[in-house]
């Protein structure tokens, strides 16, 4: 983990082991998802911007 750029290291008990795991891979599938809205976001944004230069351009 870190904070204000700096690393920590934290014990967990060995009963914590299986939730905290539990935690950390819903954390990560959650970054996933959102970083696939964004990509699909900056997609979207491209063909707007295509689309908008279509339309300006005189036949």
């Amino acid at each position: 983990m870190a904070a204000k750029g700096q690393r920590q290291v934290e014990r967990i008990p060995r009963d914590w082991v299986e939730e905290v795991e539990r935690r950390v891979s819903a954390g990560r599938e959650f970054q996933d998802t959102v970083r696939e809205v964004l990509a699909a976001n900056a997609q979207l944004l491209v063909l707007a911007r295509e689309q908008r230069k279509k339309r300006r351009k005189p036949d």
